[in-house]
């Protein structure tokens, strides 16, 4: 996030929709990380949510190309807006696979026991992004 920006734990409502971000974003490292990752499966409690769906994104100005990248200024608008609005989470469909990614917002849960960690495992993601076509050419 930007200096200023919201706070923010980004996850994803699938197993694979998690591994394909740290994949993305693990292969643009220099030198790119070879050790396990750790994936967490969370119990999240989220009261006020908003959902936003492919046309919803069309809708405030983002371009499927632009939504693939790293860095996209308007959607980091958006989650400062959304977080604004005391929204503890934004469910987003994800850039990398076919599933949607949960934004969660800390500053704004009511509780502590708003987020829980149920389980982790440790995930050759080299490996699943070889199996998934994942792995950029070197």
């Amino acid at each position: 996030m930007p200096a200023g920006g919201a706070g923010v734990l980004y996850t994803s409502l699938s197993r694979e929709g998690a591994l394909a971000e740290v994949s993305f974003h693990w292969m643009q490292w220099t030198p790119r990380p070879s050790k396990p990752a750790s994936l967490h499966t969370l119990r999240v409690v989220a009261r006020r949510t908003l959902r936003l769906v492919r046309v919803d994104l069309h809708a405030l100005g983002i371009a499927d190309i632009d939504y693939l990248g790293v860095n996209n200024a308007r959607t980091q608008q958006i989650g400062d807006a959304v977080q604004f609005l005391e929204c503890d989470g934004l469910i987003a469909p994800s850039a990398r696979w076919d599933c949607e990614n949960l934004m969660l917002f800390p500053d704004n849960f009511e509780s502590a026991a708003a987020l829980e960690l149920v389980s982790s495992e440790p995930v050759d993601w080299l490996r699943w992004a070889e199996d998934n076509g994942r792995l950029a050419s070197d």
